[in-house]
């Protein structure tokens, strides 16, 4: 396939979307002399002054994708800066999973991590642990130096390095067992579950306690070039246009330019 004709066009009609994929996915806050200098099926290749920037498709393309491809990665610069809609993605993302992965401090100092069913209650998170969960002691420790993160499968991300994840630092704070927010907050854990794999029966067992992970600050990556900043009062803020981090290759592309 010939593409020049792809070079020549964005070149003479759509420089001011090439000047913002090279601000997103190089993090340059006001790049200069923006020129698309080759296309392929895995992505474009732009020059600027000063540097280049490799810009990877999610996916392969074909002849008869590529378009729509070029299309997509211009479409999601704006996207990128909608911050409202971000924050609104953000919460979604995290209602689509049932647990969520664990890092805490044990008692000793040392680094643990695990996971744990996530109940969501009112735009809050949850957890029902035992006092024989591994977690429990670390976090009954260092209630204050805990992490959660909710990680997309695998098999549902474009690439294994594209893999959308949400992380929060999380203070705990332990729910008293018996009062009104114990129940409320146990009903919704049986409703989102389904009640099933005996989890009506753990609510009686004494040794469970229900434990609400109070977010503070985090980080959203749902792909390259698109990293949010979770401020502790939920604001939120995106991560880049102020000189590219990453270190550059021998013919100055860097290796993780989009990410």
């Amino acid at each position: 396939m010939d593409f020049t004709s792809i070079i020549t066009h964005m070149n003479d009609h759509h420089t001011k979307e090439l000047v913002g994929l090279v601000k997103k996915f190089g993090n340059q806050s006001e790049p200069r002399n923006v020129v698309l200098e080759s296309v392929d099926f895995e992505g474009l290749d732009i020059a600027y002054a000063g540097g280049s920037v490799r810009v990877e498709f999610p996916q392969k393309a074909t002849p008869d994708t590529i378009k729509n491809a070029i299309i997509s990665l211009c479409m999601s610069v704006e996207q990128t800066h909608d911050l409202e809609a971000i924050k609104q993605e953000i919460a979604e993302f995290a209602k689509e999973f049932g647990s969520g992965v664990l890092a805490s401090l044990s008692p000793s100092g040392e680094a643990l991590a695990t996971y744990a069913p996530v109940i969501h209650s009112e735009g809050r998170f949850y957890i029902y642990i035992s006092e024989v969960a591994e977690h429990y002691a670390s976090i009954r420790a260092n209630p204050s130096n805990i992490e959660l993160m909710f990680l997309e499968d695998e098999s549902k991300a474009k690439s294994v390095i594209l893999r959308k994840r949400l992380r929060y630092r999380v203070s705990a704070r332990f729910v008293d067992r018996g009062g009104e927010e114990f129940e409320s907050v146990f009903a919704r854990f049986v409703e989102q579950s389904g009640g099933a794999g005996g989890i009506k029966s753990i609510k009686a067992m004494q040794d469970f306690h229900l434990i609400e992970l109070i977010a503070g600050s985090g980080r959203y990556v749902k792909g390259f070039g698109q990293a949010y900043s979770i401020a502790g009062n939920g604001e939120i803020s995106y991560l880049g246009g102020s000189g590219n981090p990453h270190k550059m290759g021998a013919h100055g592309h860097s290796p993780h330019a989009a990410r």
